[in-house]
């Protein structure tokens, strides 16, 4: 195995990252930002349901999902909170949320900006017309290629 030190990973191996910094906040809009998002994986569990032990679906606010942008990149979100906006309360189930972000791709919604919070999580601003229409708020992700849409044989 190759050990790149400058970021832990070899050649071709995926990162997981938590925290936003200059260089992956670039290196994110140059791959991401701007793009179409065309599919979705919402999961019912998640790496932060805590002991194992998951909320009812009706209560989760913590999702593992993964969306699927038109220029092939896959991004792997763990625990992210879903908001309509920066000062509601997040979205609360598994159903509800699945639902909205489903209608949102239906309808055409773009990554259209990458933020942070004043704790360097990453925040990813879903828009349509560059309104802003979801908020993500993820505790850590990966950014990877895919080959075929969920659901796709």
């Amino acid at each position: 195995m190759n050990d790149d030190s400058s970021n832990g990973s070899g050649p071709g191996e995926v990162q997981l990252c938590y925290r936003l910094d200059d260089e992956l906040y670039d290196e994110m809009v140059d791959t991401v930002a701007g793009e179409r998002v065309i599919g979705l994986a919402l999961w019912e569990e998640s790496v932060s349901d805590e002991g194992g032990e998951r909320p009812a679906p009706g209560q989760r606010v913590l999702f593992d999902l993964d969306l699927y942008l038109e220029n092939r990149l896959l991004l792997a979100l763990y625990g992210t909170a879903l908001y309509s906006n920066p000062e509601s309360s997040p979205l609360r189930g598994w159903q509800q949320a699945g639902k909205i972000v489903q209608t949102l791709i239906n309808g055409g919604i773009w990554l259209d900006e990458i933020a942070a919070t004043e704790e360097d999580e990453l925040v990813l601003i879903l828009s349509r017309n560059h309104v802003p229409q979801l908020y993500l708020n993820v505790s850590g992700w990966t950014v990877e290629e895919w080959e075929t849409l969920p659901g796709e044989q």
